[in-house]
């Protein structure tokens, strides 16, 4: 239940529209991590593992990307609630969780860097994408030597924010936005943009506030065809703005009355004050 004190605001911020808030939005389209997660929980308490980090997956090519980042937050939630034996540390602590492939491929690399997390191994992981699915694999390096204990994988289907944090976004309108305050190009509005939810992450480490910005592009109906990340918040709080504004509604920007795609910095602020 969300506490009746906690309030969020937004705004466009090219257009400094405040947008209304409303009630939640539906549940955004649950990305189902259980098998993996239940999987890889295993192979931790049977290395006798006691605290464990999951750094952000990277792309096919090697590459951080905000669905990598999304997918390896999933991924350590869903391990959270498996920590029978051991310890997971939140991915809030973290004030960098990447990693490249050079870490991967190098012991000290990622000693250096399990070290600097304080833990005793690291799950690192890769997304590939296809037509049909994206394929999640994950493995879990032991801190003391790089060694690979396990690695295991599995496909996830598309779903919409899976889709909108890619890199091609949710329609090929997203290849070519137009920027707002550009070449008679107005900017878009809300028309409908429930709430997020307070993040449970955040209001457990006792955060009172935090603030989000993602760059969304809206598309000529109205809707966001592809989100980014430009400040994260941490614990989860980046998370539930991006599970929400995927489901907003716009009006959309113009030229001339035409609708045409744009891109734009979108803020969402949470409080518990």
């Amino acid at each position: 239940m969300k506490l009746k004190s906690e309030r969020f605001s937004l705004r466009i911020l090219l257009a400094i529209v405040l947008c209304a808030t409303a009630s939640f939005s539906a549940a955004a389209e649950k990305v189902n991590l259980d098998p993996i997660a239940e999987r890889l929980a295993v192979h931790v308490r049977k290395a006798g593992t006691k605290l464990v980090a999951v750094a952000d997956f990277l792309d096919a090519d090697g590459q951080p990307s905000d669905l990598g980042w999304y997918l390896a937050s999933k991924l350590s939630d869903k391990l959270q609630g498996r920590s029978e034996g051991f310890r997971l540390l939140n991915r809030g602590q973290l004030l960098d969780s990447k990693v490249t492939t050079e870490d991967i491929a190098s012991a000290e690399s990622l000693k250096r860097i399990a070290d600097s997390w304080g833990v005793a191994a690291v799950v690192i992981g890769t997304v590939a994408i296809s037509a049909q699915h994206y394929l999640v694999t994950a493995t879990l390096h032991r801190a003391s030597d790089g060694l690979a204990i396990v690695t295991l994988s599995q496909s996830v289907p598309h779903t919409q924010v899976l889709d909108l944090l890619s890199p091609a976004g949710l329609d090929a309108e997203a290849r070519n936005p137009e920027l707002p305050g550009a070449n008679g190009v107005d900017v878009p509005a809300c028309a409908h943009c429930p709430n997020p939810e307070y993040s449970e992450e955040g209001r457990r480490a006792g955060i009172t506030s935090a603030w989000v910005i993602l760059t969304v592009t809206v598309s000529r109906k109205g809707n966001a065809i592809k989100i980014k990340r430009s400040k994260d918040a941490g614990y989860g709080f980046t998370e539930k703005a991006i599970e929400v504004v995927s489901d907003w509604k716009f009006r959309p920007a113009g030229r001339d009355g035409t609708p045409v795609p744009v891109i734009v910095p979108v803020e969402v602020r949470f409080s518990s004050t």
